[in-house]
């Protein structure tokens, strides 16, 4: 069967005509005909297949939220968060957190390509799935590093990706460590840069590596108009503020929207043209779309996002706003942001870029 869809060649994000064996439905084991990323389980098992090539896996960088569900349940026990890493694999065949429906990314080593693969990368490279790990068919074998305070997990095993899948290589001149963050994340610079313009009015709800990018790009991009950092955490604020990366900066709980309102009345910031959220906490989508002036736009970047409060919120308080789920993908895969990490000093040290790569 062909169906015409979004393959992107080399990771490069050109459009191509794919087939079903490309999007990886043979992978799919439960429910019979659906894609890889909303199905209950995958066959993870070998060896390579056509249409996908094989990494060996190094180290997985979960979404934000994911990562602070498992620390949560777990108590920020490592082992015991190392356990249900491994259960979740284990049951559905990739890493897909069954209570977040989220993932995360992979870093690896390319081992094999199956040989139906469009302009595949070469054996021996190291590449990092672009496309979520809800996705992709994964094997762990063993977790053998786990910091409780880190969405980075080395580990080993294998993964498998689709020849309709994004990819994106690794950078020769920036840390490993940073380079996943960034590709982990990278969709919400490049979301910024298009949608924000000059003299406009910025509001970035999170200030982890989601919402630096976030700022980082809205600075580019807004020249004499005003970014806004906003977060629970009074030290990332502050530390947006000390780098430059935000003109104004607000420690608020984001799941008081009358509150959220308040601040940024009595500091002064005018109805946003642009709000970003990328929190890792649920309940916020209230404060986004108070927070967002008439013909606006919201960015829901945040696997924390519930769609039918943020719909149903706007409805029942009669406010005129565009609202758009922030899709991981741009065709630019990450090169944007890797590019804005370069040229950005502030950024580089706001994720923590020093050293040499390990």
């Amino acid at each position: 069967m062909k169906l015409v869809g979004a393959g992107f060649e080399a990771g490069r994000g050109n459009r191509v005509e794919v087939s079903s064996e490309q999007l990886g439905t043979a992978r799919v084991i439960d429910p019979a005909n659906a894609l890889p990323q909303p199905a209950r389980r995958l066959d993870a098992s070998g060896p390579v297949r056509p249409s996908e090539f094989e990494i060996s896996v190094e180290r997985l960088c979960l979404d934000s939220t994911s990562h602070r569900n498992i620390r949560e349940s777990c108590d920020g026990d490592a082992e015991l968060m190392a356990l249900k890493v491994m259960e979740i694999v284990r049951a559905r065949g990739k890493m897909h957190n069954p209570e977040t429906d989220s993932g995360g990314v992979a870093l690896g080593t390319v081992s094999a390509v199956g040989e139906g693969y469009t302009d595949p990368p070469a054996v021996g490279e190291k590449i990092v799935t672009l496309a979520s790990l809800t996705l992709t068919p994964l094997r762990i074998d063993s977790v053998t590093h786990l910091d409780p305070d880190s969405a980075q997990i080395e580990v080993e095993g294998a993964a498998y990706v689709f020849d309709s899948a994004p990819w994106g290589p690794l950078p020769p001149d920036i840390p490993l460590a940073t380079a996943l963050e960034v590709y982990d994340v990278y969709g919400a610079g490049s979301h910024v840069r298009d949608l924000a313009h000059e003299g406009a009015t910025v509001v970035v709800m999170g200030a982890g590596h989601a919402g630096k990018l976030a700022m980082a790009a809205a600075q580019e991009s807004v020249a004499d108009g005003t970014v806004v950092c906003l977060d629970v955490d009074e030290v990332a604020v502050a530390r947006a503020i000390q780098l430059g990366l935000c003109d104004v900066g607000l420690t608020v709980d984001l799941r008081d929207p009358a509150g959220t309102m308040l601040a940024l009345s009595e500091a002064g910031v005018p109805p946003a043209d642009l709000t970003v959220v990328v929190v890792n906490a649920t309940g916020c989508e209230p404060s986004a779309i108070v927070a967002t002036g008439t013909g606006g736009t919201v960015l829901f970047f945040s696997m924390a996002t519930s769609f039918q409060t943020a719909a149903l919120t706007a409805d029942g308080i009669g406010r005129d706003i565009r609202m758009l789920v922030g899709s991981g993908f741009t065709p630019d895969v990450g090169q944007y942001s890797l590019d804005l990490l370069r040229r950005t000093p502030a950024l580089q040290q706001a994720f923590g870029m020093q050293g040499a790569r390990t």
